[in-house]
């Protein structure tokens, strides 16, 4: 495989395993009584991982770099209904170099992601082999658009990887992430929601002719179903597995699991993770929110009306954004309510 040239979807994976019209029907799917509540199904993604970022965020009493992605991720697919690998990195750097001279807006950004965007600066965007979960928060927007097309999703998914990302368990690691947001948005649970991630992963390395450790350490996810973060995350580190990404989805995929309806409880818990919560907080809150649909969390979230009309155009694969407002407006305005202290918590 040479760039990013990928094979075409051999199967499907199992969360949208079987389609009856327009709609894709998993068999725990069918059995399960809140099949109704889900015709827009993951319209929270994005709401829940803002949550989740506020939590672990850098930035005091606002979400960090994590989600500002995602939203840019977002708005890419509306436009486009598709990732362009080349057009969406530049997306993400004009947050941080505005063609009029305006200061970034990105907020607590890693060292991974400064290096990217200085090196992208001096040419052609560059990915590079980042050994971290930084991609995964891209692919919750995909796994609410593309929750009924298996193929897009994939595709998509890796697209949104590549743009920062060169080694193959990135790929496969968002994949799984949008896979497990996409069964969520139909109330996925428990170890169907388990088995459908380990479908996805090996759907997605034979996408990309490639073998990860992803499908492997997923394997052994049943056995953590139900126990607490902190155990979990314990359990995940003593594997031995030194890839964060992969440990991170091993993580995501055990905590989002059961059934609890209070996802403010799980995402808190997920805060508390022994490792990695800056990206296990948010990405649970992502999968547990397309799961319980629109809601108002127990703590403040910054431009939260935003990010619900954001989820539930995603949702309905609405691909309008003339009348939302710009991204990088919508953080400039808030960095300086930071900067002034005139931010209203509601």
């Amino acid at each position: 495989m040479k760039g990013n040239d990928v094979p075409g979807l051999r199967s499907r994976p199992r969360f949208l395993s079987r389609v009856t019209g327009s709609r894709p029907i998993a068999p725990s799917m069918e059995m399960s009584r809140h099949t109704a509540t889900y015709e827009a199904g993951g319209e929270g993604a994005l709401l829940g991982a803002a949550a989740g970022e506020l939590l672990v965020s850098g930035t005091r009493r606002a979400y960090g770099f994590g989600v500002q992605q995602m939203v840019l991720t977002a708005y890419h697919l509306m436009r486009a209904q598709a990732v362009d690998g080349e057009t969406f990195a530049a997306n993400l750097l004009e947050f941080a170099y505005p063609q009029d001279g305006r200061s970034s807006v990105y907020r607590s950004p890693d060292s991974w992601f400064t290096a990217f965007l200085e090196e992208s600066q001096r040419g052609p965007s560059t990915a590079m082999p980042f050994r971290n979960a930084g991609a995964a928060i891209r692919a919750v927007p995909v796994g609410v658009w593309f929750r009924k097309d298996a193929d897009g999703l994939i595709t998509t998914a890796i697209e949104s990887a590549r743009a920062t990302h060169t080694r193959p368990e990135s790929a496969v690691s968002s994949c799984v992430i949008a896979g497990a947001v996409a069964a969520a948005g139909y109330g996925q649970t428990g170890w169907d929601l388990v088995n459908g991630a380990i479908e996805t992963a090996a759907q997605a390395e034979r996408f990309i002719d490639r073998s990860t450790a992803v499908s492997d350490v997923l394997l052994r996810v049943p056995d953590l179903v139900g126990r607490s973060a902190r155990d979990v995350s314990v359990a995940v580190m003593s594997w031995g597995v030194e890839d964060a990404e992969v440990e991170v989805t091993a993580m995501v995929v055990a905590l989002s699991s059961p059934g609890f309806e209070q996802a403010a409880v799980v995402v808190r818990e997920a805060a508390g993770v022994v490792a990695h919560a800056e990206h296990v907080a948010p990405l649970v809150g992502a999968v547990v929110g397309a799961r319980n649909g629109l809601h108002r969390w127990p703590w403040s979230i910054p431009n939260d009306l935003w990010f619900a009309e954001i989820g539930r155009r995603l949702a309905r694969q609405i691909a309008v954004v003339e009348d939302l407002p710009d991204p990088y407006a919508v953080e400039e305005v808030l960095n300086y309510e930071l900067a002034t202290d005139t931010l209203v918590e509601r």
